[in-house]
């Protein structure tokens, strides 16, 4: 809940106490009824959603391995026993690189441009503001992004592999596994949005699941020029919760319309009895004149 919605729904709280507070042609029943409403709105408004998002890139961390629900390593092929890489280093003094430091010439591995701009400082990649990408190894071994599930529930999943090498060219082969299950493969040839490959599903995990994303070193097996971008969003909802969630701004109408109504057949009620107090007063005060005969 923002700021912004948070100050609404405490002026509107505020203002209906003080309104019925001083109103003493009320009810105590009415005014209990309008505090229980009141309630409701805000309790809802500030209830948050429960879904939550993950993004590869935006959540990547060059301190910590594993980094909440990820994990960065490495395995000799799809499915075999997963290796976190446990070095961090510099790919340029910009691209931030998480390696395995027993491997040849540092590969595979998982970059990332801290910048904010187009990063061109390798002399053949181009990684796009605060892009994410990996690198398969001299030998085959397969670089793999890992999301494991922190709980059962929901899950949709948009993934995007495309090729970042500018010079010789990206060919790669690129895979998305649940709980080493294939679910998603596909080649990389070439670079930018032309080569790209998107996959997107919806599912159910449990709490521990595996999601992998992979890539390998294509179909000529040689892992020069190699270098592949990476963008994953994953939304989750846990088991028993509604995705359809609505938003503060949403209860906060909803209820003020109908806090409103209540109100007015509130404010109906009072003017009739008001009207009828008035006219009892009048025929007390002005008796009919007996009719002469």
């Amino acid at each position: 809940m923002t700021t912004f919605t948070f100050f609404r729904l405490k002026l509107l709280f505020t203002s209906i106490v003080q309104n019925f507070s001083e109103d003493i042609c009320m009810s105590f029943i009415e005014k209990s009824k309008i505090l229980l409403i009141a309630t409701f709105i805000l309790g809802s408004a500030a209830k948050p959603s429960s879904s939550a998002i993950f993004n590869v890139a935006s959540d990547f961390s060059l301190t910590n391995n594993p980094n909440g629900a990820w994990r960065y390593g490495w395995s000799s092929s799809l499915g075999s026993r997963f290796n976190l890489y446990s070095n961090v280093g510099k790919q340029t003094p910009t691209i931030d690189l998480w390696y395995d430091s027993t491997k040849t010439i540092r590969a595979p591995f998982v970059v990332h441009n801290s910048t904010a701009t187009p990063n061109n400082s390798h002399p053949t990649i181009t990684y796009q503001p605060g892009q994410l990408g990996f690198h398969p190894g001299y030998y085959g071994e397969y670089s793999i992004i890992r999301w494991i599930a922190p709980e059962a529930g929901e899950y949709s999943l948009d993934t995007t592999f495309m090729g970042l090498d500018h010079v010789g060219l990206t060919t790669t082969d690129v895979h998305v596994l649940h709980n080493n299950s294939l679910l998603f493969s596909n080649l990389i040839n070439g670079f930018g949005a032309s080569s790209a490959k998107s996959f997107t599903t919806t599912g159910t995990v449990q709490a521990g699941d595996t999601i992998d994303f992979a890539v390998g070193y294509g179909s000529n097996q040689t892992y020069s020029y190699d270098s592949t971008g990476l963008d994953v969003t994953i939304s989750t909802t846990p088991a028993g919760v509604s995705k359809t969630v609505p938003e503060p701004s949403t209860v906060l109408g909803l209820g003020g319309l109908a806090l409103s109504a209540f109100l007015g057949k509130m404010r109906m009620k009072r003017q009739r009895q008001q009207q009828l107090a008035r006219n009892r007063v009048s025929a007390i005060a002005f008796p009919s004149s007996p009719r002469l005969s």
